[in-house]
């Protein structure tokens, strides 16, 4: 009796021999080298995680440092105004810390034309073509050009028997000189309004058709530009109407703006009314006339402060995480749990069995112990180039060239780097030089030939660069969170590209072996059957002779 089968044979000769667990016996050394092999990818892909993460966690980190490259994070300014009802103000770091005054005479605007009464024939307005609600007694096409300042003229074609009201507004709108318009159907008045404001901006109908003048004047009944009044015609002129700039005195001096908004030596103001006691016929008596308000610039040493204190936080957690990784132990014999293995262990088990498997798994790590001690020696490091300062306290001069002299420290050895601030050592250097923080953390350090001299050049301007190198050897180590999906090309993508080869092959040498090993049995189980029956032959034959 021939066995087609290769696996599961259990003695069908009578020898009780269990095959399937004698083959896995021989197969133990085989299946040993395929879970050394899985674990190994297994590690890989942990250790390629855990890169991953630092690189995310220290870009995070470099983003941040930034804004400390930067004067108005390291020297920032407090502006009030002594009356906000006028302007309403705020500074940037190139502000000086002083006092200005400030007279508003007039505000800038830009050109409004309303409706000066409903402008349907019927109320409530029939909707409908401009001739049907507007009941006008010419209906034929006419043409509009408008402009604003030095935009281009556009003409508006405009059809009484088939454009409506909103026809209109759309047409105007769509010209693209700047103009809005809009028709308010419970009003029943249309407008139109400069997008822009000053001097500058103006609304012009120069070239537009009579009969587009007398549409403007007499059925949208626009006011605020000039009207022949004669006859009562409402015929409107083509004079065009202009906005008026902001009028105003800064520290005695007249000056004119097309903006309510506009930035003056660091300093933004927004105007937002005229000042109170501003009266006379002419800008010039209005300026004279009026009691300036007071614009107030201050160093904020309270948030330079906490903008230092929020980096050093920043810095010791992202340098604590280096040094766990670093640092943390590696369990060398607690390898990844195989299925067989974990089908056997409590989930409680296996948790702690693979929180140690995972530790450890950057210990050591050059490219991250790298970058912990260039981090360090920014902060360590003097910075050149910066002179000494007087101190009216102690009548000394002091050169506040390092984090130190400004009472950035670090622990004792055993916190590896951990950094403290003494705030009353940093508010005492920012009351000598407000602009100490700048000098130090935002120093460029750039020489004339381009290349940065890492002496001269700012904290945050050395940790900023430091990191980058890190990020690009990790992303040539281990590639990106971003972009693992798609990575080919770092050194463990590749390495665990290898492992996976080794794996399918290991697996079809696995599977070879077996399917030999389960045939030599079949084969051993059928001559064992054939001996069997030519034993039990012979029997029957001695036995009937």
């Amino acid at each position: 009796m021939s066995v087609s089968s290769v696996g599961g044979t259990y003695g069908l000769s009578g020898s009780g021999m269990d095959i399937d667990a004698l083959v896995t016996k021989l197969m133990a050394g085989q299946q040993a080298k395929s879970d050394a092999l899985l674990q190994k990818k297994t590690v890989a892909q942990w250790q390629k995680t855990a890169y991953n993460t630092v690189y995310d966690d220290i870009s995070k980190f470099r983003d941040t440092l930034f804004n400390y490259k930067l004067q108005g994070t390291l020297s920032p300014n407090k502006v009030t105004s002594s009356n906000t009802s006028v302007a309403t103000v705020t500074a940037n770091a190139e502000a000086a810390a002083v006092n200005h005054s400030l007279v508003v005479a007039q505000l800038a605007s830009g050109v409004n034309l309303t409706s000066t009464a409903s402008i349907s024939s019927t109320i409530p307005p029939t909707m409908g073509t401009l001739a049907t609600q507007l009941g006008m007694s010419t209906t034929d096409p006419f043409i509009i050009n408008i402009k604003n300042g030095s935009a281009v003229s556009q003409p508006i074609s405009i059809d009484p028997l088939t454009d409506t009201i909103n026809d209109v507004v759309s047409k105007f709108n769509k010209a693209g000189v700047n103009v809005k318009a809009s028709y308010d159907g419970i009003l029943d008045r249309f407008f139109l309004t400069t997008t822009n404001t000053g001097t500058s901006s103006e609304i012009n109908f120069d070239g537009s058709d009579q009969n587009g003048l007398n549409f403007l004047g007499g059925e949208l009944k626009l006011s605020g530009g000039t009207t022949e009044t004669s006859a009562g015609s409402g015929i409107y002129s083509s004079t065009p109407v202009k906005g008026l700039n902001a009028e105003f005195k800064l520290d005695g001096v007249s000056l004119s703006q097309a903006s309510n908004t506009f930035t003056i030596s660091g300093v933004t103001y927004s105007l937002t009314g005229v000042t109170p006691d501003a009266t006379g016929v002419d800008i010039a008596a209005k300026l004279a006339s009026g009691t300036a308000i007071s614009v107030s610039v201050i160093n904020d040493t309270d948030a330079a402060v906490a903008s230092i204190q929020s980096l050093v936080d920043s810095y010791n957690k992202i340098l604590a995480e280096l040094n766990n990784k670093v640092n943390e132990t590696r369990y060398k014999d607690y390898l990844p749990l195989t299925d067989a293995q974990k089908s056997a262990m409590k989930e409680s088990d296996i948790t702690a069995w693979e929180a140690k498997a995972k530790s450890g798994l950057l210990h050591n790590d050059r490219t991250l112990a790298s970058l912990v001690n260039s981090m360090r020696n920014s902060f360590s490091s003097p910075v050149s180039g910066i002179n000494a300062t007087y101190d009216p306290s102690t009548g000394k001069s002091i050169a506040y060239n390092s984090a130190a002299s400004i009472g950035i420290t670090t622990g004792n050895y055993s916190e590896n780097g951990k950094l403290y601030l003494d705030t009353n050592k940093l508010r005492k250097a920012l009351s000598a030089d407000p602009d100490v923080l700048y000098k130090l953390f935002g120093a460029s350090g750039e020489k004339t030939d381009g290349t940065i001299d890492t002496s001269s050049q700012g904290i945050a301007g050395r940790l900023y660069d430091s990191i980058k190198t890190t990020m690009d050897q990790l992303n040539q180590i281990a590639g990106t969170t971003s972009n693992t999906q798609y990575d080919t090309q770092s050194n463990y993508a590749k390495k665990i590209e290898d492992y996976t080869a080794m794996i399918y092959n290991a697996a079809d040498r696995f599977d070879i072996m077996q399917a030999a090993y389960y045939k030599q049995f079949n084969a051993m189980e059928v001559a064992l059957q054939q001996l069997n029956s030519q034993s039990s032959w012979l029997s029957s034959v001695g036995s009937t002779s």
